[in-house]
This record gives C-alpha cells, structure tokens and sequence, in this order.
C-alpha cells in the first residue's frame, strides 16, 4: 500500500513539465468568467428587474428646468459728479465675491419672491402643494422613524437638552401667515439659486432651478433687476446717510469754530498779548546774537589755528615760516628779508676772494647776524599781535553768551502766554480747514443726490430652457442597470464562496491532494442508477462507469485487486448506488462479482432492490462459524450478481465483526470464489467502520458529491482513513450534473464534458 502513495507521487511529478513548480491552474477571472457565464440567466432576470425598477423610479423623479443670465459687474457708467467715499465703481478679486454674497443673500431672495409673488407658488410653499403619489410610497411605512409615536420623540430631545417641538398657543393671523409664506419662498428660493464666476472677468453668471421652465426664466432674469435696483438703492440710502451726517458735523464744527475764535481773543485781551510783537523781536534779537556768536567762535578758531601754526614752524623751521601770509603781509619783515638776500650775496661773492677770517668776511656775518635777529624780533612780535587777537575773540565771546542768556530770561517771561496764545490759535485754525473740508464734502454729496447710476448691468437675458436638467434619466437608468448588474454578478459570486462544495477532479486534486478516478454523471431518467445502467448499457453513466473500472484497475496494476471499499465522508454522498452501478456493470461484463452491505446500522441496499429484509447475512455469517457461503447470500437477477446483506444478527457489534478474524477469512473465501467482492461501507465520519474494513480489502474508493460535500469535511475523512492505513486508490465524483459541470468550464475535465456533449454522444 505504502508503495502505491509512492507511486501516485511520482506520477504526479511526471505530469508536471519540466522547469516548472506545480500543477498549471486555471486563473481565477478565467473561472469567475466562467462562473459567471453559467449564472447568465439569473444575472439577466436580476438585471431585468432592477432596470424595470429603475426605469419606473427615474420616470417618477420629477423635472428640474435651469434658467441662466449674466450680469457685469463695475462696468463703465457716465459718472457726474467723483466722490470716491460714497460711490465705488471698480470690481476685482475680493470684491467680486462680495458682490456674489449679496446675490445670493436672504434680502434680496426676499425681494424677488415679493415681486413675483412667488409665496403664491405651489413650488415655494409646502402648504399648497397637492400629496403626490409614487409607486414606491409603501416603502415610507418601513422607515422605523414613522414608528415612533412623536411625544417619544419631544421626550427624548428633552431629555437631551434639544429644543422640543411646541404647539402654538393661538393661530397666526392673517399677516403673519403671510409673512411666513414668504419666508418659506425665501428658504425655498436660496436653495435654488447658484451664481458663479467667470475669473479675470468681473462677470456672475446667475442660474435658476425651477419645476417650471417658464417661472425659471422669469426668476433668472428678475434677480439681475432686483439687484441693480437694490445697490441703487443703497447708494441713495448712503448718500442720504452721509448728507445727514454732514450736516450734523458741519453743525457741531461750525459751534467749535466760533468757541475756539473767541478763546484766542479773550486771552489776548487778558494777557494783553496783541499780535505777540515783544516775542517776535525777541526772536530776532535772540537770533542775531547767536549769529554774531557763531561768528565769533569761527574766527578764534581761525586765530588759534594760525597761533599754533606760527609757534610750531618758529621752533622748527624758519625757511616755511617765511612762507605764511602773516610773514608774507608784513612789510617791515619782507624789507629785512631783501636784506638779507643781499648781503648773503655780498658774502659769496667776498668768499671767493677772502677766507672766513678775514675781517670784510667777519664783517658781512655780523650783518648777516644783526638783521635775522631783527626779523626774529618782528616774528615775535606777529605772534603776540595773534595772542592779542585771540584775547580779544575770547572776550567777544563771553559777552555774546552773556547777552544771548539775557535775552533768553526776557523771552522765558514771554513764552509761555505766547505758547499757549499759538495753541489756542493752531486750534481755532484745525477747526475752521476741518470745517471748511465738510462743508465742501456737504456740497458735493448733496448735488449728487438724486442722481445716482448703476454700475452693474445685465449682458445677456435667461431664455426659457429647452429641457430639464434634472434628473440625466438615461444616465441615471445607465447606472441603474451597471449597478444591477455589477450587483447580480457580485451576488452570483457571493453564492458561489458560500458554497462549499467540491466541483471539479482539478479542485479536488489542490484541496484533498487525492486523483479522481472516475466523473460519474446524474443520470436524467426516473429510474434509479442501478437501474438506469442495465436498461441502457450504451450510455453515458456506464461509460463512466467503465472508464472508473479501468481506472481502478490501473491505478495499481502490480496487485491482483478483487476487493474494493467504497465509502464516503458523510451520508447521501451516493455510495450505495455508485456500489450498486459498479457491482452490476462488472457483472454485465462476464465476471463473477458480489456485493457486501457493510454498512450494518443503515443498511439501504435490499430496500433499493426491492428485496424484502430479514435475511441472513454478513453478521450471522460472522457469529456462526464454519458454515457454507450460499446460506448467506442472495441473488440478484436483474444484475446478474450476489448480495451478502448485513444480517439479522443485530446483538453483533459492528467494531467487533469488522476487526475480528472471521471477518478476514470471510473476505479470503470470497476472493477466491468471485472475481470482485464489492463492499459498501458507512461514512468515515459518523462511525469507525470504514477505517477497519480498509485494511481488509485491496482499494478503497472515497466517494464525493459533486457540489455538496464540503472541502474540509471530505479532506478530514481522508486523513483519518489514511491515518489507519487505508489504501485509498482515488475520488469519485458522483452525480455529477454534466450541463451545469460543462457551463462551469473546470479545468480540463471541463472542455471534456462541455456542455454534456459527452453524455449525449453515448446516449444517441
């Protein structure tokens, strides 16, 4: 047995191509493609459905007509009068908004429901419309909320701290309804309203949304007109608020005037101030003498300057100092320098002809000597002429200063009345320019009252609309019908995950890791399988049948089997019939087969038969010992072969018969007196049986319902037959729907049984 598990592995590698990893799988959309295509029916009723429902609700949606105009913003009117504070003409940017804001603002949507009355249009008030009634009103009464009575609800936001709905106490008379009509219009009317903007413009475009294409265009084109009337309006307003404000302030300014006037007199008169004479000469005298002082500190510094320069060039040198201009300007010493340049000319020439001792030579020197004291002497003297001078500048000085202080103390007297003199007049002066300024203002506003002009105007009338533009009722049914669609097909899917069942060998080969040997197919005729294969030994379900034998067969050629199990994981799998179809195509085919019931607490085979129960079977065959064969089985006319039923022995436990020696050596006599000994064994998962019974018998074959057993079920029963050492040779698919199992399209096996083109070939 372990070498047949060995060989199945080594098959399965085989099959694989080379450089490859895994067995090649179907990819997933193709599947759901697939999936999809067979559901194709309910997913076309569901479509259906959901577009005549849509088709019906989009035609109940009622239709909504918009109406546009435009109007400009700041355009260029003739402008009699400038007056940049009451009057703006320019729109840009921020402004743009602005103005946007008062278009869509409740004043002026109050203004237009006035003027067209529209608090008289069933459309802007709730209380004149008719009930309307819609083929999906039922649906109103499943909205949990209209069950719930209203005192509840008032008891609820009560509690919560919301305000409650109170019943009014006395009517609302005639005004006040009125009021709240219009009211209700303007609420009503503000949400029909969107006004956009074209950039870099200056231009608002207006729309209107309206049941009526009529009333739209009305409403489109009235609101440009409220609007412009409404800022000429205002600017009449503004206008006349500044005149009245004018007035009042040139009133008071005129009184402050004249009180500020007649304080600047009546100090003068008290102080005896008069034109402020004294101060102003003061102020000239005062200046003067800073100016003589400036004069004054200029000239001993200029003096100091040339003091210092003369001392300095004295001790240093004598030959820059004749340069100077005090030297240069200074007769007596210009005279002693001719001098001397004469008598060094005599010395020169007397140096030729005499040396330096000779007494003209000595005589010369000694006038030489004599008259550069001398000009020395003069130097001197230069220099204390400039001492005198600075002594002098100094002097001068001090007398300005004390004289500029005296001044000073005169003026100190006289300044404070003359600083508040000038401030009580700078201030009579601020009042009469302020005055003068509003009065100016006051006439100009004044002769532009009247004539204020606009600076919006309308370039373009609404035009009643051709059509709704709302509800897009082919796009909304478009997306109606993709949506019923997208839906019946992500249902069809959702169907198909819940559903846990195994449909194809390729699934059951990637989740049980197990081949399926054989596809056996539903059969369509009344008739039960069994039955079905002997009346029609030339169709489809004994061809399956067939191949499974060979299959079988092949699965593990080395041994001789002749004993096969057949189990499943659970009842109603189709196992007794797959054994009943099995034994009797064997037998039709020549060979000697039997068929033991095993499965002893739900015995169905006799019943399917139509053989009566009570007879001796397999658990009396147990329990008697050495007893010949044909005392415990019965024959099967129709299908040519012997039965074994379970017995009457219902004292005998099932765990003791199956794993008792007897048991064995039953199995042996029948193996060597029939070709096939059949054995229809319970469920793996409901009792222990199937376990024991595989280690008994050559294969066992593990059944599973096509599209009903479950993945985990069918995989955990595996493990626990494998886990005994049951040899199990493969899967059989039973009942298999061959037109559903084609549309599915399953791998391989799927194009093979396409659309039971299989099953229709054998049956013909």
């Amino acid at each position: 047995m372990n070498d047949w598990q060995t060989d199945k592995r080594q098959m399965a590698s085989w099959e694989q191509p080379a450089g490859s990893e895994g067995p090649q799988q179907t990819l997933p959309l193709t599947e759901y493609l697939q999936l999809l295509w067979y559901r194709k029916k309910l997913i076309l009723a569901i479509t259906v459905f959901v577009a005549i429902v849509g088709w019906i609700h989009v035609n109940q949606i009622r239709s909504i007509y918009t109406a546009s105009s435009t109007l400009l913003l700041g355009g260029q009117q003739t402008q009699p009068v400038e007056i940049d504070a009451v009057l703006k003409r320019d729109y840009w940017g921020d402004q743009v908004l602005a103005e946007m804001e008062v278009l869509k603002s409740r004043n002026l949507a109050r203004k237009v429901v006035e003027r067209l009355k529209l608090q008289n249009v069933p459309e802007f008030n709730p209380g004149l419309r008719e009930p309307e009634e819609g083929l999906f009103d039922f649906l109103d009464y499943l909205d949990p909320r209209r069950w719930i009575p209203q005192s509840w609800k008032d008891a609820v936001k009560e509690a919560m701290g919301g305000e409650t709905r109170v019943d009014p106490v006395e009517p609302p008379t005639g005004s006040e309804q009125e009021d709240l009509a219009k009211a209700t219009a303007t609420n009503i009317l503000k949400g029909k309203i969107k006004v956009e903007e074209v950039e870099f413009a200056g231009v608002v475009i207006i729309s209107v949304s309206s049941w009526d294409r009529n009333l739209a265009a009305r409403i489109a084109n009235e609101y440009p007109e409220a609007y412009i009337v409404d800022k000429l309006e205002a600017r009449f307003e503004a206008t006349e608020k500044a005149n009245t404000w004018l007035s009042e302030q040139l009133a008071e300014l005129e009184t402050k005037v004249g009180e500020s006037e007649r304080a600047v007199e009546i100090f003068r008169d008290e102080r005896g101030l008069g034109d402020v004479a004294g101060g102003g000469l003061l102020d000239r005298q005062l200046s003067e003498l800073n100016s003589q002082l400036i004069v004054a500190r200029a000239e001993l510094a200029e003096i100091g300057a040339r003091l210092e320069q003369i001392r300095l060039l004295n001790v240093g040198n004598t030959n820059r100092l004749a340069t100077m201009t005090e030297v240069l300007s200074s007769p007596m010493i210009q005279q002693l320098r001719s001098q001397e340049l004469e008598v060094l000319a005599r010395q020169s020439e007397l140096s030729l002809e005499f040396g330096p001792r000779h007494p003209r030579m000595l005589q010369v020197q000694a006038e030489l000597g004599e008259i550069r004291e001398r000009i020395e002497l003069e130097v001197s003297n230069l220099i204390a002429g400039l001492e005198n001078e600075a002594d002098f500048a100094r002097a001068r000085i001090t007398q300005l200063e004390a004289g500029i202080r005296e001044v000073q103390g005169e003026f100190s007297e006289i300044n404070q009345d003359a600083v508040q003199l000038r401030a009580l007049e700078r201030e009579a002066a601020a009042n009469r320019a302020l005055f003068e300024t509003f009065l100016s203002r006051f006439k100009e506003t004044s002769s532009t009252q009247g004539l204020e002009t606009s600076d919006a105007r309308v370039l373009s009338q609404a035009e009643v609309p051709g059509g709704p533009s709302y509800p897009n009722r082919r796009q909304q049914l478009t997306s109606i019908v993709l949506m019923g669609f997208l839906g019946a097909c992500g249902l069809v899917i959702g169907l198909h995950f819940l559903n846990p069942g195994l449909r194809s060998p390729e699934q059951i080969r990637q989740s049980l890791g197990e081949y399926v040997l054989g596809v056996i197919p539903l059969v369509s005729s009344k008739a039960p399988m069994y039955d079905y294969v002997i009346d029609k030994p030339q169709s489809g379900a004994v061809e399956a049948l067939n191949s499974l034998k060979f299959s079988l067969a092949l699965s593990d050629p080395d041994i001789e089997m002749k004993a096969v199990q057949i189990t499943s994981s659970v009842p109603e799998e189709g196992k007794t019939s797959l054994a009943l179809s099995l034994a009797r195509v064997e037998a039709a085919s020549g060979k000697r087969v039997i068929l033991v019931d095993g499965d002893l607490r739900r015995s169905s085979i006799l019943r399917k038969l139509g053989m009566k129960p009570g007879h001796k079977g397999l658990s009396d065959l147990v329990v008697a010992g050495d007893v010949e064969l044909e005392d415990y089985i019965l024959r099967d006319e129709k299908g040519r072969m012997d039965i074994m039923p379970i017995g009457t022995a219902e004292y005998a436990n099932a765990g003791d018969i199956f794993s008792s020696l007897r048991m064995e050596h039953i199995l042996g006599q029948l193996k060597e007196r029939y070709d096939l000994v059949v054995v229809d064994a319970p469920p793996v998962m409901a009792v222990a049986d199937a376990r024991i019974i595989g280690r008994l018998v050559d294969k066992t074959l593990f059944v599973v319902r096509w599209n009903k057993t479950p993945g985990k079920v069918a995989r955990a029963a595996l493990e626990q037959l494998q886990r005994f050492g049951t040899d199990v040779a493969g899967i059989v698919l039973q009942q298999v729907d061959l037109q559903r199992y084609g549309r599915f399209g399953h791998g391989e096996s799927g194009y093979y049984y396409h659309y039971g083109h299989y099953d229709k070939y054998y049956s013909s």
